[in-house]
């Protein structure tokens, strides 16, 4: 099956089954927008800690975590993952997806709250503080970050979608292939750069005098982690559309779920790296935020965390019934994701509250899942203009890849 047959093969969703997938998503979206008004007031009493913090966490969240899908894509491609080339299209479309709202989140949280989560930028008079730490610079190099991430992403995207794109097949997949090797050290030496530049200012910034340099690390393999496991939800996804192929197999679910246990012990490896630096250096602003996350009102969230990133994976992934099953593994991975939110609602609201509660700030909660809704509807958008696979790679060595995979070459449900 050529490229353009395999292009005409793709159904569209139709406008019934559009309004039953965007709709709800919408609703959830408006929701998050009627609940500003009205709430505001009450958000506005709390002194402590920045306004809408809670939001601005699961932007940070919802960023790692859709970064990682050309991540994904870039890792098994250049580590030979074959299997993973059913995935490698909505992954990647992930990332370009949320990039509009990384970039209009980031300019909103300058400008609107910049004074109260980066209290540091306003010293006391007798304090002076160095050109890096300015306002300005606070900006230009979190929007260069994003802008060398997702521009670099935005072309290995745009060379991965050529060979799909061209009815008249005049475009050399091979060629298309070893742009890509070319491209993907690069994209991965971006995300690094722009993930550390995050960790520095949404974390290590809040807390003074923060020594430990392995915590960048810790934070852009939680992301990876989580947006990894997020993956597994696409197989789902794909089912509410109308295509002719379905390359999702047991095979597919297994190699995935062993990717997610390299990272879940590597996450686990820069944890503890991080807390053997903070104890044995015996440095007391940092171990002081740790045991306010491990110990007292913060305790159930933080031992929930560990739990969902490493204690529950650790023991599931192990039986095999659950790491060949579709449904089992979705269930681990929304487990997976939800632990990873805690993390960075960890590192960012004990720093202004010793004793936060999550649910009283229902604004916060309302505009994340709007968040979450918004980008959905536009990953649904932009599913339904693109093709759902990277059908020339799937086929560039069809009978390697039916070796190797056991990837059906010619549409049909995997064996």
């Amino acid at each position: 099956m050529n490229t353009a047959h395999a292009l005409a093969r793709l159904l569209p969703l139709s406008p019934r089954e559009g309004r039953r997938v965007s709709i709800p998503l919408a609703v959830l979206a408006g929701v998050g927008l009627v609940a500003a008004g009205p709430a505001y007031g009450a958000e506005a009493e709390a002194a402590v800690r920045p306004e809408y913090a809670v939001l601005i966490v699961s932007f940070l969240f919802l960023m790692g975590i859709t970064q990682a899908g050309v991540v994904f894509s870039a890792v098994t491609r250049l580590s030979g993952g074959h299997w993973a080339r059913p995935y490698y299209r909505l992954a990647e479309l992930s990332t370009m997806t949320f990039a509009p709202f990384a970039f209009v989140g980031l300019l909103l949280i300058y400008i609107f709250g910049r004074h109260e989560l980066f209290y540091w930028l306003s010293p006391a008079p007798d304090e002076h503080l160095s050109a890096w730490l300015s306002s300005g610079w606070l900006l230009l190099r979190n929007l260069l970050g994003l802008l060398l991430f997702y521009g670099l992403s935005a072309s290995y995207v745009w060379k991965s979608l050529q060979p799909d794109l061209s009815q008249a097949n005049d475009v050399d997949p091979r060629q298309v292939q070893r742009q890509l090797y070319f491209l993907a050290p690069l994209v991965l030496a971006a995300f690094v750069i722009c993930n550390t530049l995050l960790a520095w200012d949404f974390a290590m910034m809040l807390i003074p005098h923060w020594h430990s340099t392995v915590f960048p690390i810790h934070y852009w393999f939680g992301n990876v982690y989580a947006g990894t496991a997020a993956l597994l939800v696409i197989p789902v996804l794909l089912g509410r559309f109308s295509t002719a192929e379905n390359y999702f197999g047991t095979h597919q679910i297994r190699s995935l779920s062993m990717v997610i246990t390299g990272f879940m012990l590597l996450w686990l490896y820069f944890l503890w790296a991080q807390f053997f630096v903070m104890w044995y250096g015996n440095l007391p602003r940092e171990t002081d935020a740790l045991f306010r996350q491990m110990y007292g009102h913060y305790a159930p969230f933080y031992w929930t965390m560990i739990a969902g990133c490493f204690f529950v994976p650790f023991i599931s992934l192990v039986f095999a019934f659950i790491n060949r099953s579709l449904l089992a593994m979705c269930i681990l991975a929304v487990g997976i994701n939800l632990a990873i939110w805690i993390n960075k609602y960890l590192m960012v609201i004990p720093v202004f509250s010793a004793e936060d509660r999550l649910l009283d700030h229902l604004l916060d909660l309302a505009l994340s899942i709007g968040l979450l809704a918004s980008f959905l509807v536009a990953v649904v958008l932009v599913a339904k203009k693109l093709p759902l696979y990277c059908y020339w790679e799937i086929n560039l060595q069809p009978e390697t890849a039916a070796e190797m995979d056991g990837v059906p070459v010619h549409g049909g449900n995997h064996p």
